[in-house]
């Protein structure tokens, strides 16, 4: 979908390297510059390791090639600009400011490609009171709101432990390369585009936002199930817990409360519509709660199916992984990584009547230097080694 579209990644950690895997998956060619000590999730300790190298930098670096930099350095730079006259987009992730003082600034990048787009993502963006903060996943959560509606009334706020202050900015970015590399070759005319972290985070929160400024109330955490929605949470049964949907149009409700034994529900008027048992969700969960720790998940499951009402048990990862679904659209794949292998989620993007493409691994550190340098710069073996001796290259 992306052939002919290259990609000059800059970037380090999660959010960065989520956006760039995903043009790489929709296969763009990414070349990875790193500096000379590497990606730092190369090396972390966060979580478990394949081979010496941190598991997390398989999950977002597949499909990459890895070029080794010393952009500090005059060649390293040279070589640099060298690759973003052959780029369609430079995505970095660096503090603002990091860029200009690399002397890599869009305006030096644009005169040197007036088609290159510069897509940089930071925690807080490139202005602002907070823009020079350093930021991470678990800030940008408890700053935009979104910690604050996770978790429970009683024990807190609770930060979404997948990621999504990072993924849900790296996300962002790749659209955002995708409509400028789209608009460039329309006019012929790059542009530097700020993508924020935080501003993703928000923009996440979707109804949330429009909600409080509806009514003006403070959303509040969310606990087991939604405030506008009843029943609409997992619940515990005799064994393991189910998820159980049964909103969205009233026949659902009504075919529940005929399913549990209590018939009687659906004439309540204090659940006589969703609104209603929104409004007191607590005394529905009440009555619901002891009925189905009666029976097992398989046996409740069963018996909702058979009336038509919306409910799925609550997997664990590896059940996730395992199910016929997802086992279907092959949304886990092993793939080679370093000494051995990496069990990666796929991007989900899948083109209808065409395979999904081979993954290829994460690049060892540097390993397409000379392969970068000869078949996408043109440089002969003495120039190569020019580049090696001057201190450009690792």
């Amino acid at each position: 979908m992306l052939a002919g579209v290259t990609i000059v990644d800059l970037t380090m950690f999660v959010a960065g390297p989520f956006a760039t895997m995903i043009l790489a998956d929709l296969g763009a060619t990414v070349i990875k510059v790193e500096p000379p000590t590497g990606d730092p999730t190369r090396s972390n300790r966060i979580g478990a390791q394949i081979g010496g190298e941190n598991a997390q930098f398989h999950s977002y670096n597949r499909n990459k090639k890895s070029l080794c930099l010393n952009l500090k350095s005059e060649a390293g730079r040279a070589i640099l600009i060298d690759l973003v006259r052959r780029a369609d987009a430079v995505i970095e992730n660096f503090r603002p400011g990091v860029m200009t003082r690399l002397g890599l600034d869009y305006a030096t990048l644009a005169a040197a490609n007036p088609r290159v787009s510069l897509v940089s993502l930071s925690a807080f963006g490139q202005d602002g009171p907070w823009a020079q903060r350093p930021g991470y996943d678990l800030l940008v959560q408890a700053l935009s709101g979104a910690m604050s509606i996770n978790g429970h009334p009683t024990t807190g706020p609770a930060h979404i432990p997948f990621h999504i202050g990072d993924t849900g900015g790296g996300l962002y970015a790749a659209i955002a390369a995708l409509g400028a590399i789209t608009a460039a070759r329309a006019s012929g005319v790059g542009r530097h585009v700020d993508i924020s972290m935080l501003d993703a985070q928000v923009a996440l929160l979707g109804d949330e936002v429009t909600n409080h400024g509806a009514d003006g109330r403070t959303p509040q955490a969310h606990g087991g199930g939604h405030p506008a929605l009843a029943p609409y949470q997992a619940f515990a049964t005799a064994d393991q817990p189910i998820a159980i949907a049964a909103v969205g149009v009233e026949k659902f409700w009504r075919n529940f409360c005929v399913a549990i034994g209590r018939p009687d529900l659906a004439e309540d008027p204090r659940y006589a519509d969703n609104g209603a048992r929104a409004t007191h969700r607590a005394s529905l969960e009440a009555e619901l709660a002891p009925i189905l720790r009666t029976r097992s998940r398989a046996d409740w499951l069963a018996i909702l199916a058979r009336a038509d009402v919306p409910s799925a048990p609550v997997l664990d990862i590896p059940e996730a992984l395992a199910c016929e679904q997802l086992r279907h659209r092959d949304m886990a794949v092993r793939i080679a990584a370093g000494a051995g292998t990496a069990l990666v989620a796929r991007t989900p993007i899948k083109p209808m009547a065409a395979p999904y493409a081979t993954m290829a691994p994460a690049p060892r550190l540097g390993e397409h230097a000379r392969e970068i340098l000869s078949h996408v710069l043109g440089y002969d073996d003495l120039r190569i080694a020019e580049a090696e001796q001057s201190g450009a290259l690792s």
